[in-house]
């Protein structure tokens, strides 16, 4: 670690009285001048650390003397030998100075700012600076408000005492927390740097807008909802074995669809661990050949199961097929005990509580079995209330011998968990039945509330003598490992893989017609059935759609990122949608039998949603070509990175995880500054565009992720959905225009053949942009791309065509 303020002042102090003494003075070269005194500057008196520093980078046929990470490289610096001195005009010492002054009075430093400048802004780093050991030139060696960097001004430290007599300013502009911190930027930007183009969105008087629904939509989508987002708590209500046996899916084989590596997609859960020989152990919670044995070997053990998956990836589902389908025989000799999470019930109450309440509340409910009983409490405390019968009270009268008793019981069953415990013993002796309890929905709390679960759960395991099952996400379970929680306890983890999505829709589709013919209520009132053939029919679409075309289940299959709930999510967003013409699909299906849907409707009803315009805050999709800043190179930032991240993922060794380091060295050596780079990261983490280790994207995680990989999502947007015009469209609204000519041609339009043109223009403007990667061997390429959206276009253009003429020709006036 780098020294700190305090310690570095003094380090300080101490080079001026090393500098002072130096029989060598002014004789050293520049590798000596670096040896003696810059090292001893840069990591004694300034606080960096030599894990951050690069030296003799090869860039350009030169070498960069020394450039700083962390992890992006934000600042270069490039060495003079000692005699060559910063000369500033006598009398006017300031420490900022015009750069220009160097170029114009002193050209040897002149030269070495400029080829610094040149390094800062091939590696995207913000801050450059020329050392001759005893002084420092220090300036902004990129800028994105549109001044070149030379025209700016520099901040000079003329000598090392200098340096000492401002050093809490050269600390805070020179030291590695305050280049991180951006303090340089603070103290040498004079000009506001100059916002961004207004998107087509802010001229449009009702953006976003509502898509209107006619009467058929509305219906449908009302009706959707009730049978693909609630049909799990339908199946509740009527019968929830039927529903397992009709829809759950078993963990599925690695998608066929996906697109990216095999190999990551196996490595799903591997990430988790820095170090595969530390930590609990993993291992499918089912296998080829069905449920993993060793669950319920594990299960027998004074330890908690944990159940590890994503969110949406059917742990709740995995659980109850668990003990009601799959090992129903094995639960049938069990008293079962499911505690779900999600209810808001636990909200107001104490974990212990609410945990001791349910349990209480389903032995009675589910077995009869009532634990505040009178017989029954005398039952489990039936050796206390031997010892009684010898104890002071037995000579007392009838009377006050009983009201004794119940005092002494009174007393021992408001430790409520020790009383529940003896309970559960003594059900398990006079039932002869294992005690399981599952805790579910875990994972739909805080990352804290999840750890506390645990831990009641590993109480419960150990000393009350019951198989407890408990179900968490993967970051949780990371976080842990970190905070030394779980290897403290060596748990036994179990993870779990979503379904394939195909089958998953299929059989809620095919389950949602069969309660429709059955004409299930829908809980409205015990009179109210839906019996609606216009839902029956588009159902039947979507099971043959789904069948079909292969072009749909891939695109559920990569955008929803292994989340079941996502996929069923865009499909009820299918159906009813206003985006999509509902009458003509039944029109169609009524007069042939049949109907395909094409991909282009299903993507059309997922980007748009409820609105009329693509609006970022509303949509499940991001719009990949906007940008941070004005340079229009960062419409690509984006793609190129995640294909990249692709590349790297093919042969990668590591689960396709990435270094940060070497994902910002790659974008700065683009020239790409540390900033876009940063908000571009951050947003593709946001969207699950790419993952971390902890596959989180908020800050319950503490630390800073380290490596980063490509998600399904991510691979399926740069190889699949940015080549589509049903993507391009919805953009244009939401992406910022830097070129005034081009942003003078794009306006909000309606009709399809005005759109195509629009996204013709928009294609061109970005085209316009790409050539400032011209001959880059780039893993991403905009020119194949843009090849995808021309025949998209143009087969769009052949289809309107045909319809056109098919109308012409059915006028009964021409």
């Amino acid at each position: 670690m780098g020294v700190e303020f305090k310690e570095a002042e003094q380090n300080l102090i101490e080079l001026i009285e090393l500098y002072k003494t130096s029989i060598t003075k002014k004789k050293r070269n520049e590798a000596t001048t670096r040896l003696h005194l810059i090292n001893k500057l840069l990591f004694e008196c300034l606080g960096w650390d030599v894990g951050d520093c690069v030296c003799e980078e090869y860039q350009d046929s030169n070498f960069i003397d020394y450039s700083f990470r962390c992890p992006e490289c934000l600042f270069i610096l490039e060495a003079k030998k000692e005699g060559v001195y910063f000369e500033l005009p006598t009398g006017e010492y300031k420490i900022r100075s015009e750069i220009s002054y160097f170029l114009k009075h002193a050209p040897g430093v002149g030269e070495a700012i400029k080829q610094a400048v040149g390094y800062c802004q091939t590696k995207g780093a913000p801050y450059g600076a020329v050392c001759n050991g005893h002084q420092i030139i220090v300036f902004l060696g990129s800028r994105n408000d549109g001044h070149p960097p030379l025209e700016g001004k520099a901040i000079v430290f003329h000598s090392l005492e200098t340096l000492k007599d401002n050093f809490l300013f050269a600390w805070n502009c020179l030291s590695k927390p305050g280049i991180m911190q951006r303090k340089l930027s603070s103290e040498l930007l004079e000009t506001i740097t100059t916002p961004l183009p207004e998107k087509l969105a802010k001229t449009i008087s009702d953006y976003p807008g509502f898509k209107r629904r006619n009467a058929l939509q509305t219906d449908l989508q009302i009706l959707s909802e009730l049978f693909i987002d609630d049909l799990a708590r339908l199946g509740e209500q009527h019968e929830e074995q039927e529903f397992l046996r009709e829809c759950y899916c078993k963990s599925g084989a690695i998608s066929q669809y996906a697109t990216i590596s095999r190999d990551i997609l196996k490595a799903r859960y591997s990430a988790l661990f820095t170090d595969a020989t530390a930590g609990p152990s993993m291992s499918p919670a089912m296998t080829k050949k069905g449920l993993n044995p060793e669950l319920f070997a594990q299960s027998l053990s004074r330890r908690p199961i944990l159940l590890i998956g994503d969110i949406g990836v059917g742990k709740t589902m995995f659980i109850k097929n668990l003990y009601q389908i799959e090992a129903e025989e094995v639960f049938s000799h069990a008293l079962v005990l499911y505690i779900d999470f999600a209810t808001t019930a636990a909200l107001g109450k104490h974990l212990d509580d609410f945990i001791v309440d349910e349990i209480e509340r389903q032995l009675l409910e589910r077995y009869a079995i009532d634990i505040q009983a009178r017989n029954f409490v005398r039952g489990v405390l039936h050796g206390e209330v031997k010892r009684f019968e010898q104890g002071l009270y037995s000579d007392m009268a009838p009377e006050i011998y009983e009201v004794k008793l119940v005092e002494l019981l009174e007393k021992k069953t408001q430790d409520r968990a020790e009383y529940l415990s003896q309970c559960l013993r003594h059900i398990q002796k006079g039932h002869r039945k294992q005690v399981v309890i599952f805790l579910d929905n875990v994972d739909q709390r805080t990352d804290k509330f999840q750890e506390q679960v645990f831990l009641v759960g590993q109480m419960i395991a150990e000393n009350w003598n019951v198989a407890v099952f408990i179900s968490i996400r993967p970051e949780t379970f990371y976080r842990s490992r970190l905070s030394g929680i779980l290897d403290a306890y060596h748990p036994r983890a179990f993870t779990i893989a979503p379904p394939r999505v195909d089958e998953v829709v299929n059989l809620r589709l095919k389950y949602g017609i069969s309660l429709q013919e059955r004409g299930v209520g829908l809980g409205f009132s015990e009179t109210v059935l839906v019996k609606t053939q216009n839902l029956h029919d588009y159902l039947e679409v979507l099971v043959y759609s789904f069948s079909h075309n292969r072009y749909l289940i891939e695109f559920l299959d990569n955008m929803c990122g292994g989340n079941i709930r996502v996929a069923l999510e865009f499909v009820r967003a299918f159906i009813g949608s206003g985006h999509v013409d509902t009458e003509k699909i039944l029109n169609k299906y009524h007069e042939t039998g049949s109907y395909l849907v094409p991909l282009h409707e299903l993507i059309r009803a997922v980007v748009y949603g409820d609105h009329e315009h693509y609006t970022p805050a509303a949509s499940s999709i991001i719009n990949i070509f906007d940008i941070s800043s004005l340079d229009g190179r960062e419409h690509f930032l984006a793609p190129i990175l995640l294909a990249q991240l692709d590349r790297w993922g093919q042969n990668s060794k590591t689960s396709g995880m990435v270094p940060i380091s070497e994902i910002y060295s790659y974008l700065q050596s683009l020239g790409f500054n540390p900033t876009q780079a940063k908000w571009c990261i951050d947003r593709l983490l946001q969207w699950k565009l790419i993952e971390s280790p902890t596959k989180s994207t908020s800050d319950e995680i503490q630390q800073d992720p380290t490596h980063y990989r490509l998600t399904a999502i991510g691979g399926y947007y740069v190889k699949r959905l940015i080549t589509r015009f049903n993507y391009i469209d919805p953009m244009v609204v939401d992406t910022p225009i830097i070129d005034p000519e081009a942003r003078s041609e794009l306006a909000d339009v309606y009709s399809i053949a005005d759109r195509l043109i629009r996204a013709q223009k928009f294609c061109s403007y970005l085209d316009s942009q790409w050539e400032g990667f011209a001959n880059q061997p780039l893993a991403f390429d905009w020119n194949k791309a843009r090849y995808s959206i021309n025949r998209d276009i143009e087969y769009i253009t052949g289809k309107i065509q045909i319809r056109e003429d098919i109308i012409e020709e059915d006028n009964p006036n021409n």
